[in-house]
């Protein structure tokens, strides 16, 4: 037997154990495919190189306080290496007020352009043409990232390929864990799913259960070696459209609605009598004078009107404005708002144009 100090001395020693001839044959091709890459490499200079490196580099793990289940999270380093450039770890309660307003703001391909066509590109690399089996082991990668996360409870995709080169189909199913969240993803899935070049033909949607279905198929885009550009983006409106909608929206608070309407110059904002008229006016004149300058407070009272459109300002240095068509011919809101003005400041008029001093 050797004594003990001659075995802390061993540069190596033997261990035995049992694998089946299929998990063999498997390392043994990987190992012989990584060398040949890279001969440089003394990890897959042999099957035992190999063996010595992957057992060293756990046991490290579990010294770290990485546990077998760990194993089962690992992700595809391209598509960490991808999302990471683009993600960043935040306040999930903070962020789930934040984007509450943005519900039905669209996915913008001006403002994730460089996103998006990488995306693309990450899928046209890992994707051959028509190959089923491609499709859904990147979306097996996609999954590892999406599928159960502080967000997101589970991310299934079922694919279907027709006869004789018939379109993809596909069922996207997803299942989050909080409400505002949870339908940005949806947005974004559907945004995704345009870029790629496959089409959202249904779209199920439960706000309680925090799940969604996304029904999609494949277009011709799917594979054009060409980007496409106008194409795609046609594609990624006419999916989002099946999430954002004034379907869904009239269903929806009343603020969703009102910040579309808000974006519209030919609409105006008319209050229903004084008394409500006073209280909004109010309202603002105690903000203005308690956060706001001084010398501010008229071109602040004039931005107010602007957005309620009742006028169009032309100058707000000088506090020159028109007022809209609409208001003139409303007797009760033009009242509102003429004793108003002439209450705090004289207003003055030259060809068409009103001034406050």
């Amino acid at each position: 037997m050797s004594s003990q100090k001659f075995l802390s001395n061993k540069k190596t020693s033997h261990q035995t154990i049992s694998i089946s001839p299929a998990l063999k044959e498997w390392i043994i091709r990987y190992v012989k495919v990584n060398h040949q890459k890279n001969q440089e490499d003394s990890r897959f200079k042999s099957v035992s190189s190999f063996y010595y490196y992957i057992m060293e580099r756990i046991m490290v793990l579990f010294k770290k306080g990485k546990t077998l289940d760990d194993l089962e999270k690992v992700e595809d380093k391209k598509i960490k290496d991808f999302f990471d450039r683009f993600t960043f770890k935040a306040t999930i309660p903070l962020y789930e007020m934040v984007i509450e307003p943005n519900k039905y703001t669209p996915f913008t391909f001006e403002f994730n352009t460089r996103f998006l066509l990488l995306y693309l590109d990450l899928f046209k690399k890992e994707v051959k043409s028509h190959n089923f089996n491609d499709m859904g082991l990147f979306f097996e990668k996609i999954r590892s990232r999406y599928a159960k996360t502080n967000v997101s409870k589970d991310m299934r995709l079922e694919l279907s390929s027709g006869k004789d080169r018939e379109p993809v189909r596909g069922t996207l199913e997803f299942i989050g864990k909080y409400r505002n969240l949870h339908f940005e993803n949806c947005k974004f899935f559907a945004a995704v799913f345009g870029i790629l070049g496959a089409r959202v033909t249904d779209f199920i949607y439960s706000p309680d259960d925090y799940y969604c279905r996304l029904e999609a198929c494949e277009t011709d885009l799917m594979f054009n070696e060409n980007l496409a550009k106008k194409e795609r983006l046609k594609l990624i409106e006419e999916n989002i459209n099946y999430i954002i909608n004034y379907n869904r929206m009239l269903d929806d608070k009343d603020l969703y609605l009102w910040m579309k309407l808000a974006e519209d110059s030919e609409m105006f904002v008319s209050f229903k009598n004084q008394t409500v008229f006073n209280k909004w006016i109010k309202n603002i004149e105690v903000h203005l004078r308690r956060f706001g300058k001084k010398e501010e407070f008229l071109a602040k009272i004039l931005l107010f009107f602007n957005k309620l459109h009742w006028i169009r300002i032309e100058n707000i240095k000088t506090l020159s404005f028109q007022i809209e068509r609409a208001i003139e011919e409303s007797k009760e809101q033009k009242r509102y708002f003429y004793e108003y003005l002439s209450n705090i400041s004289e207003i003055s008029q030259k060809d068409g144009i009103f001034y406050l001093k």
